[in-house]
C-alpha cells in the first residue's frame, strides 16, 4: 500500500509518499516547496495571503499524493504554522475548503515525540539529543536507552527569529545579539536534571539538513557522511557571523533557500549544543512525517487488519 504525507510547516511544506509492505516502509518521493508562512503572521494571526500561498501549494501537491496512491486518503500535519496563531479556526476552515484536506495541527511536546519516533526508524537512539529546528518552533528530546526522557517545544525558529529580528537578508551583528538574547531567554525555560553525558545530538528537519549539507561545502566533506563534530557548526556560525569572504557567497551556491534563516538557526543549534554538552551531531533522513506514519497511520492499519482477522 501507498501511504502520502503532506507536512505544513511555517518554512516549508513537504510532501512525502511511502510504499508499505511486510511490515517496512520505503519512501518513493519526497518533495519540498518553500512558502515561509511565518512571514505571513502578524500578531499571531495568519493573515489570508498567506492561508491562501498555504493552500495553492497543497493543491499542488495533493494532486501529485493521488496521481502516486489513487486513494484520497491524504494525511496532512500542521505544525507550528497552525498551532501557534490565534485564527487557527478560520485557517483551517479555509484549507478544508479550499482543498479538501483537513489539518491535523499536533501540539509542540507531540511533534518533538513524532519526531524521536520517526528519527529512531533511521539511527541508532541509544542515548542522546534529538533536535529539530524548524521555521516557528524548535523541539528538543532528551533520551536513554531508547526511550524519551524529556521534551519540549519552544516558541523560535530559523523563520520567526529572522522575520523578527533581521532588517535585510543577512543578520547584522547587533540583530544577533538581539537573537542570541531570545534564544537565551528560551533556553533558559529548560531545566532538567541530566546525570549522565549526551555526546550525541541527532538532528532532523530542514536546519538540520542545511547545516549538514553546508559543512560538506565549507569543510569538504564526503557527501554521503552524515555525522559531523559539533566544533564544525560553531567555526560556520562565526564565519557567518563575521561576513568572512566568500561564506556567503557557498551558502548561496549551497543551500540559497536558506541563505536568510541558516544564521538564526545555527545561532539555536549552538545554544542546544553548548547545554547539552554534545560533540557529534547525526542527522537523520526520518523525522516528524517518518513518526506519523508509524504512531498515527500504519499503527491503525495494523490494528485494523488486525481485527478484520
Amino acid at each position: 500500500m501507498k501511504y502520502a504525507i503532506i507536512d505544513l510547516g511555517s518554512n516549508s511544506v513537504r510532501l512525502s509518499i511511502y510504499s508499505y509492505e511486510n511490515g517496512k516502509f520505503d519512501k518513493i518521493l519526497n518533495q519540498k516547496e518553500i512558502v515561509g508562512l511565518a512571514e505571513y503572521v502578524t500578531n499571531d494571526t495568519l493573515d489570508i495571503i498567506g492561508i491562501q500561498k498555504a493552500c495553492a501549494i497543497l493543491k499542488v501537491f495533493k494532486e501529485i499524493a493521488l496521481n502516486f496512491t489513487k486513494l484520497p486518503d491524504i494525511h496532512l500535519v500542521a505544525t507550528a504554522s497552525l498551532r501557534n496563531i490565534t485564527n487557527r479556526a478560520e485557517a483551517v476552515k479555509l484549507i478544508v475548503e479550499e482543498t479538501g484536506l483537513m489539518p491535523d495541527v499536533i501540539e509542540g511536546e507531540t511533534e518533538a515525540a513524532l519526531g524521536f519516533a520517526g528519527a529512531s526508524q533511521y539511527v541508532n537512539c541509544d542515548n542522546g539529543v534529538m533536535i529539530d529546528i524548524g521555521g516557528a518552533s524548535t523541539e528538543i528530546v532528551l533520551f536513554r536507552d531508547y526511550r524519551v526522557v524529556n521534551l519540549v517545544s519552544l516558541p523560535i525558529g530559523c523563520l520567526n527569529l529572522a522575520v523578527k529580528y533581521v532588517s535585510e537578508i543577512i543578520p547584522k551583528k547587533s540583530e544577533m545579539k538581539q537573537i542570541t538574547e531570545a534564544i537565551r531567554n528560551q533556553f533558559s525555560k529548560i531545566n532538567w536534571e541530566t546525570d549522565a553525558d549526551y555526546p550525541l545530538m541527532i538532528g532532523i528537519g530542514g536546519t538540520l539538513r542545511a547545516a549538514l549539507k553546508l559543512s560538506h561545502s565549507v569543510f569538504d566533506l564526503p557527501p554521503e557522511q552524515k555525522s559531523i563534530e559539533t566544533r564544525y557548526i560553531k567555526k560556520i556560525t562565526k564565519l557567518l557571523i563575521d561576513n568572512k569572504k566568500d561564506i556567503y557567497h557557498t551558502t548561496y551556491k549551497t543551500i540559497p533557500e536558506r541563505l536568510m534563516t541558516i544564521l538564526p538557526g545555527l545561532a539555536i543549534l549552538r545554544f542546544a549544543i553548548k547545554k547539552f554538552e554534545c560533540k557529534t551531531i547525526t542527522v537523520s533522513e526520518y523525522g516528524v512525517r517518518e513518526g506519523y506514519l508509524v504512531d498515527r497511520v500504519l499503527k491503525k492499519h495494523d490494528e485494523s487488519a488486525g481485527s478484520s482477522k
